[in-house]
């Protein structure tokens, strides 16, 4: 049973990051040694960990972190750090099912993320989740010395959608009049 649940654990939070498997990727040219990486550590950033939790065994199993902080009241960047146990269809499940965990538990109505063009598994991972890619950020992510673009994606919860889209047909049809 996949279970999300906002933590302060920082410890666990850094190990996680840091792990030798996801800090390469989430990590860019300007980022510290891995031994020297603190996470922000504020009430606006939403560190939110993911376990696979086995009731039959009384066990559990961390599968990693999303992190989500707040552009504006309603609009929020994440941040995914999954580790090699959650890799496949389990991290599918739990990306799909993060996205509706974050629409119940706050008040965010848009999450947005830029993906570097040279990560092709976090692209078609962040496209999987239900993400749509709206714009590409040129020449803004440094690393190995090399400039990369960033994909920019976003989803927003059906009804906000649904709204968008009949505010959109309202429009038409006004200035088709």
């Amino acid at each position: 049973m996949i279970h999300f649940e906002r933590s302060f654990d920082y410890n666990l939070i850094r190990e996680i990051i840091t792990h030798p498997k996801i800090w390469p990727h989430v990590s860019d040219d300007g980022s510290p040694p891995p031994d020297q990486y603190r996470p922000i550590e504020n009430e606006q950033v939403w560190y939110v960990i993911v376990r696979d939790i086995y009731p039959d065994a009384g066990s559990q199993e961390i599968l990693g972190c999303w992190i989500f902080h707040p552009h504006n009241s309603i609009c929020w960047e994440i941040h995914t750090c999954l580790l090699p146990n959650a890799w496949g269809e389990r991290a599918h499940r739990a990306g799909r099912m993060v996205v509706e965990w974050i629409w119940e538990h706050t008040a965010c109505r848009r999450i947005i993320t830029t993906v570097p063009s040279c990560n092709r598994l976090a692209l078609h991972f962040a496209l999987k989740a239900g993400l749509k890619s709206y714009g590409v950020n040129e020449a803004s992510w440094l690393k190995d010395g090399k400039v990369w673009d960033q994909v920019c994606l976003g989803i927003s919860p059906p009804a906000c959608a649904e709204a968008r889209d009949s505010i959109a047909e309202e429009t038409e049809a006004k200035v088709c009049l």
